[in-house]
C-alpha cells in the first residue's frame, strides 16, 4: 500500500507532507503570476536550483543574478520574488522545519537551518562544474520519489536525500569560509540572534542583550564580530531594518502603526531609523515596491 505525496497545485500552501519539489517551469500552473511576481513572505524553507537559463531573483529586496548552477536558499518569513523568465529551467523545493524534525534530532535541524540564514551567509550559491552534478542527481533522486515511485518508503528516502542536499550545499558555501562549522561561538551567536528576534521591538541596545544572556558588552560584540562580520549595534539595526521593511511591503498598516510595533515610540523616530539606514523614508520605500 502506497503513502500519497500530495502535490500543493499551490506553492504558498503546503499540505501534510510539508514538503515539494515544483519544476521551474512549471510555477505559473501552482501559483498566479501576479502573486509570484509581487514581493510576498513564505513560512516554509525553499531553495531554487538553476539548470539553465539566466535571470534574477528578489530575496529581502536585493535581487541576485542567477544561470546554471545558481543555488538560491530562501528562509521562511523572507519576502521575495520571481522575475518569470520562460528560458530559465530548474527546480524549486519547498518545506517546513517539521518535515525534518520527523527525521532529524534537534542538533542536526538546527545546523540544517543555519544554511538558511541570511545574515549569515549569502542566499547565493554557485556551484562549480564539479559540484553541479551531484546536486543534479540529488534534487532528481527526490523529484523521482514525488512523481514516480511514490510507495511507503518515499517520505524516508526524500527526507534522507533532503538532508545529504543540504548539508552538501552547505559544505560548498563553507569552502574558503569555514566559520560556520568551525566556529566556538556559533551556539553562542544563535542564541542571541533568537533572542533578538523575540526582543527586538522591546529594545535595539546592545548593553540589554549582553545583559540578558549573561555576557559583557564586548563579548557579545566579540561573539557578532567574529560570526557575522560586524558590531552587535549593526547586527541589530539590520534586524529591525529587515523586520520595518517586511511590515512596509506584506502588512495593510500605517506608519504609525509600523512604528508602534516595531518598539518606536513616535514615527518619526522611526523616519529617522530608516532614513539613516536605506536613505529613503518609509513612504518612498512602499511606494517603491508595492
Amino acid at each position: 500500500m502506497s503513502i500519497t505525496l500530495h502535490r500543493t497545485h499551490n506553492y504558498l500552501k503546503l499540505q501534510q507532507s510539508n514538503f515539494d519539489i515544483v519544476n521551474f517551469q512549471d510555477l505559473d500552473k501552482f501559483e498566479s503570476e501576479e502573486i509570484l511576481t509581487k514581493n510576498h513572505k513564505v513560512d516554509f524553507y525553499a531553495l531554487i536550483f538553476i539548470t539553465e537559463g539566466k535571470g534574477k531573483h528578489s530575496i529581502d529586496f536585493s535581487d541576485y543574478e542567477y544561470d546554471k548552477g545558481t543555488i538560491l536558499a530562501i528562509r521562511k518569513d523572507q519576502m521575495h520574488r520571481f522575475y518569470l523568465n520562460k528560458a530559465t529551467k530548474g527546480f524549486l523545493l519547498c518545506f517546513k522545519e517539521e518535515f525534518l524534525n520527523s527525521y532529524l534530532n534537534e542538533i542536526e535541524v538546527a545546523n540544517a537551518i543555519q544554511m538558511f540564514n541570511e545574515l549569515l551567509v549569502s542566499p547565493k550559491t554557485q556551484l562549480k562544474d564539479c559540484d553541479f552534478e551531484s546536486i543534479f542527481k540529488l534534487i532528481k533522486g527526490i523529484e523521482k520519489e514525488v512523481l514516480v515511485v511514490n510507495d511507503i518508503y518515499s517520505f524516508k528516502l526524500i527526507r534522507s536525500l533532503l538532508h545529504i542536499l543540504i548539508t552538501l550545499i552547505y559544505r560548498i558555501k563553507s569552502t574558503g569560509y569555514n566559520t560556520l562549522q568551525q566556529s566556538r561561538y556559533l551556539k553562542e551567536f544563535i542564541i542571541f540572534q533568537n533572542l533578538l528576534e523575540e526582543d527586538y521591538y522591546k529594545t535595539k541596545k546592545v548593553y540589554d542583550y549582553a545583559n540578558k544572556l549573561g555576557y559583557s558588552a564586548k563579548k557579545l560584540n566579540m561573539v557578532v564580530k567574529f560570526i557575522a562580520n560586524k558590531s552587535a549595534k549593526e547586527f541589530i539595526d539590520d534586524t529591525v531594518i529587515i523586520k520595518v521593511k517586511r511590515l512596509l511591503i506584506h502588512y495593510n498598516l500605517s506608519i504609525k502603526e509600523i512604528a508602534f510595533k516595531t518598539g518606536f515610540n513616535e514615527p518619526t523616530n522611526l523616519y529617522k531609523y530608516f532614513k539613516k539606514h536605506t536613505n529613503s523614508t518609509p513612504e518612498e520605500f512602499r511606494k517603491k515596491y508595492v
